[in-house]
């Protein structure tokens, strides 16, 4: 066995001799921790499969006396390695022998097992147990995702399929029945491909059913095992199970084609299936579906357009029992496209065509001195000089202090109003690719919660719901600025910002004698934010 022993201390003696000669010694540790002993079989695990579970008995001997036992796991990371958490277990009567068993179940990450024993006096001995080949377990997984069926019926097949994938051959897929909490024997389902192979078994359903348990095997015995659960069995019923099993809608997408699928099962055969909308409070007529074949057991899909004032979707089934089925579907989110403007040019130059101003929701979204003032109340950020340097800021800027004040003036000729913006220094995150990534709503939310507010190593760890900043940075090309809308607290300076943009220097030209000029594209969303913030962010100018 391949143990090594670590001397933990080192004694340093410092010795003072006479006042007239001083010398130092070091004194050269010698002893050894508590003997480790390990059976030769465990020394490397290999061949192993995720998820078995490995014991190790270990003995330790010390004439000094055994402190403490411990273990720790050396895992592969993406970034290299490291060391999890150890378990200890101390001995305060310090005896000279111990046995102990490690257990632990094979994880993928793991690299190596290390073990380690002080005794009395703090002299410690470690050894390593590697571990390699350790072999994935086959992947199972259940057609569009439905592993649940709220309502089964007595004395029909239920059809369980999906697909399974496996590194290594496959060598057997069985499932078992679970009725009155008794699992049945195994029965094998037949398959063809052994890496990568579907499934399907129709299951004869009984009163006592409540669950249908799948699992795959490999040729070295790795397992894996998931579960058909069933909420219960009926007579005559309607179960609509949706595809996901959602529950809602997380997020419908306006202008575009939205859709519904989903599997509807009963007792006796559908006799009618339809849908209605639900727009500001009231549902449209229903829509008709035709029942497909079977008519007891068939998938559906909805297809419909997405509206601003849609807020749920209503399905409704009956059958020829009598029975029916109503599901209603709200929905969480309703998306927008985003406004992207591509090619704006503002410059710091002024004068008449010389557009210095931007707001997103007032045609023609670009003002020059001669125009700027007339829309005052919907302008979203300019471009400046600002202390020899081009500067992107909102109108509200004049209010950090003397030196912004005038530096904003000639540009607000006109103005009784400033509009309050937040505006960032150039985002790391704000890239060409970043703004083809965002075509709606949701993706505009997803990208500022996680790449500007999340944390490293995505995102920049950057509160802009409540930073007050109103000035950029250098325009920098191929990097830009996230803008905000929100609320500013005259008396505390606190700040809300609620709703963000982005804006993308593509090019920028510095004419020198403090002029510039940029070519922006800026993601907004379709919403009125301007209109909609203007109450607690348009402040009185000068």
């Amino acid at each position: 066995m391949n143990t090594r022993f670590i001397n933990i201390f080192s004694i340093l003696t410092l010795l003072f001799l006479l006042a007239s000669c001083k010398k130092t010694e070091w004194i050269e540790y010698s002893g050894s921790g508590p003997q480790i002993n390990i059976s030769k079989e465990y020394e490397n695990i290999k061949g192993i499969n995720v998820g078995d579970e490995v014991t190790i008995p270990v003995s330790l001997l010390s004439e000094a006396g055994i402190k403490r036992f411990s273990y720790f796991f050396i895992t592969q990371t993406a970034n290299g390695t490291r060391s999890e958490t150890p378990v200890n277990v101390d001995f305060t009567n310090f005896p000279t022998s111990v046995q102990q068993e490690i257990v632990f179940k094979i994880a993928p990450s793991m690299l190596e097992l290390v073990i380690v024993s002080f005794d009395k006096n703090n002299y410690s001995s470690e050894v390593h147990i590697t571990m390699a080949e350790i072999r994935e377990l086959p992947v199972l997984s259940f057609k569009d995702g439905i592993k649940y069926q709220a309502t089964v019926f007595e004395n029909k097949k239920l059809l369980i399929n999906g697909n399974i994938t496996s590194k290594y051959d496959l060598a057997s897929i069985s499932y078992k029945t679970l009725k009155d909490g008794v699992v049945s024997q195994e029965t094998p389902i037949a398959f063809s491909d052994k890496k990568s192979t579907s499934f399907s078994t129709n299951v004869l359903v009984s009163k006592s059913l409540t669950a249908i348990i799948l699992s795959a095997k490999n040729i070295y015995g790795g397992t894996v095992v998931d579960t058909f659960k069933i909420g219960a069995v009926v007579d005559d019923a309607i179960s609509i199970t949706l595809t996901g099993n959602i529950t809602s809608i997380a997020n419908l997408y306006v202008d575009s084609t939205n859709k519904i699928s989903g599997n509807i099962s009963s007792g006796s055969d559908i006799s009618s299936l339809s849908y209605a909308i639900k727009q500001n409070g009231t549902y449209t007529a229903e829509q008709n579906l035709q029942p497909g074949t079977p008519p007891d057991d068939f998938k559906f899909e909805i297809n419909y357009t997405g509206a601003l004032e849609i807020q749920a979707i209503r399905i409704s089934a009956t059958n020829q029992g009598g029975k029916m089925q109503v599901i209603e579907l709200p929905v969480l989110k309703v998306n927008r496209r985003l406004l992207r403007f591509r090619d704006i040019v503002l410059t710091t130059e002024i004068g008449p065509g010389k557009n210095n101003w931007f707001s997103a929701y007032k045609s023609p979204h670009v003002f020059d001195v001669t125009n700027a003032a007339a829309a005052q109340d919907m302008i979203d950020f300019g471009s400046i000089i600002y202390n020899n340097a081009f500067r992107f800021v909102p109108p509200y800027i004049f209010t950090a202090g003397a030196a912004y004040k005038t530096a904003v003036a000639p540009y607000m000729a006109g103005f009784t109003k400033a509009t309050y913006t937040m505006v960032t220094a150039n985002r790391r995150s704000v890239t060409p690719a970043a703004l083809d990534t965002l075509i709606w709503d949701s993706n505009l939310d997803n990208y500022i919660n996680v790449n500007i507010k999340g944390p490293a190593p995505i995102g920049e760890n950057y509160n802009i719901t409540t930073t007050n900043r109103r000035i950029s940075g250098d325009p920098v090309i191929g990097t830009g600025f996230i803008f905000g809308w929100g609320s500013w607290d005259v008396a505390t300076g606190a700040v809300n910002n609620q709703a963000f943009g982005l804006a993308l220097v593509k090019a920028y030209t510095n004419a020198g004698s403090e002029k510039g000029t940029v070519v922006l594209d800026i993601v907004v969303p379709a919403e009125d934010m301007r209109t909609k913030f203007n109450p607690v962010s348009l402040f009185n100018y000068p």
